[in-house]
């Protein structure tokens, strides 16, 4: 594999790495085909990359992949890309949920990529050098291509913060992104989802993409993808999960996406793809009627909250799956998308929305996280699509009003010894909030897919 790849990594936490990643991605969108991957995941980032990127974000999540998933992933998402770029959700030397070899430094030197760092200089003098210093020293034989500076203007404390840079620390300076920019665009980020309850109001996302563009002409976009170039041939990860097969190109899923529902966990579609389903998007908003034929429906992703009715309005669509579901159609609804099963959803202002209804629930929508919760959880004798222990993650907090479980599709261990069921299990149907990686059971694919054959032949 000899595609242009980059780790894009914050020298300390903070916002400055996404607005930096949004201004990549901005400006190399119309030189070249560039791939956004996220080293561990963060809501408000993903949602980020999403809008700006020309192409769909994946996330590399160490606490839900081995190493050898997460270098086949990494591979399968480069091919045909002009650049790689990986987003590293933590500092460059800071580990994931503790897992070892989940620092971007650990995947830099599997993967063979050099990196720029980023540095918020707001409020900073020369003494922040001494971080990039470190970072530097600590990362010992990893090719660092050079920084770039996020606030700090060009005169007092910020021209020797970029004097200590070039003669102390020996790093190139690949942007400056200024003061007055960057306070402008993380007050407009802050806006849209973090420490706020639910997704509330969020801002226009023309506003972000129109800033990352404008900040974007602030970086030297020729001498990253310079710095990208440097590595040569890396040889392909063996493929143990994402392998070309035609059992399944018989069968089609219907694939949802559109308002409300946003998606994550994009490696999903990635495996049907790879085990040769043919899948078919699904616009929940504005599609009337499921594609013909359709042996199955996959519902997974995030939603947004201020858009839940444009889902429930499209009655004729509902009453189709309704249908459908009564008539034993294999569906997999994971995460936002097992929201859209209940009969009856509260969103933090109050509203009520009714919705599909497979489920016997009403609940209420409490917040959204940025980072992942993760959850050990085992599939019950009923589960249709998995089976044994599993790793989960959940992204929001919601509190049931109303539930007739008669048969759950998980148990989760509490922390004090306790469990507790999750998900529901009605017919060919399952919803769980919680967020299932195919990648991470790759077993649940091929259960859907014989789920699907079952249903054809009955």
């Amino acid at each position: 594999m000899s595609i242009p790849r980059l780790i894009l990594a914050g020298v300390e936490p903070g916002p400055a790495l996404d607005l930096v990643a949004a201004a990549l991605l901005a400006g190399f969108g119309e030189q070249r085909t560039t791939r956004a991957i996220l080293l561990g995941f963060d809501l408000p980032l993903w949602r980020l990359t999403y809008d700006v990127a020309a192409r769909a974000p994946r996330a590399l999540d160490p606490a839900l992949y081995s190493a050898p998933v997460a270098d086949e992933l990494f591979d399968q998402w480069s091919e045909h890309m002009d650049l790689a770029l990986v987003i590293a959700v933590r500092p460059l030397l800071d580990s994931w949920e503790g897992v070892n070899g989940s620092r971007a430094v650990d995947l830099a030197r599997r993967v063979d990529a050099p990196v720029v760092l980023v540095l918020d200089a707001r409020g900073r003098g020369a003494s922040a050098a001494a971080a990039v210093y470190g970072t530097r020293a600590l990362a010992s034989k990893l090719e660092i291509g050079g920084v770039v500076l996020v606030g700090g203007d060009d005169s007092g404390a910020g021209a020797e913060l970029q004097e200590a840079l070039r003669r102390d620390v020996g790093l190139p300076l690949l942007g400056h992104i200024p003061p007055q920019l960057t306070e402008q665009f993380l007050r407009q980020y802050a806006g849209t989802s973090r420490s706020m309850r639910t997704l509330g109001k969020r801002a226009p996302e023309a506003d972000l993409a129109q800033l990352s563009r404008e900040a974007s002409t602030y970086l030297q976009l020729d001498e990253i993808a310079a710095v990208s170039a440097r590595r040569g041939f890396l040889p392909a990860a063996p493929r143990r999960l994402l392998l070309a097969e035609t059992s399944a190109t018989d069968l089609v899923v219907a694939v949802a996406w559109g308002s409300p529902l946003q998606p994550v966990m994009l490696e999903n579609v990635d495996v049907l793809q790879a085990m040769g389903v043919n899948l078919v998007p699904l616009n929940i908003a504005r599609d009337r009627e499921l594609p013909e034929p359709c042996d199955g429906l996959l519902f997974c992703g995030t939603l947004d909250e201020q858009a839940i009715d444009t889902f429930c309005d499209n009655a004729l669509l509902l009453q189709e799956l309704r249908a459908a579901a009564a008539a034993g159609l294999p569906i997999l609804a994971l995460g936002g998308g097992a929201l859209l099963m209940l009969q009856r959803l509260a969103d933090s202002r109050g509203r009520s929305h009714d919705l599909l209804g497979l489920v016997p629930a009403e609940a209420e929508l409490l917040e959204w996280y940025d980072r992942p919760r993760y959850v050990p959880a085992e599939a019950t004798r009923a589960n249709p699509y998995d089976s044994g222990q599993v790793v989960m993650h959940e992204l929001f907090d919601l509190e049931f009003l109303v539930l007739e479980q008669d048969v759950s599709a998980y148990q989760i261990a509490m922390p004090d010894g306790t469990s507790r069921t999750e998900g529901f299990v009605v017919g060919r149907c399952l919803a769980t909030t919680l967020f299932a990686s195919f990648a991470a059971s790759p077993g649940m694919a091929g259960r859907f897919i014989a789920a699907m054959r079952a249903a054809r032949g009955s």
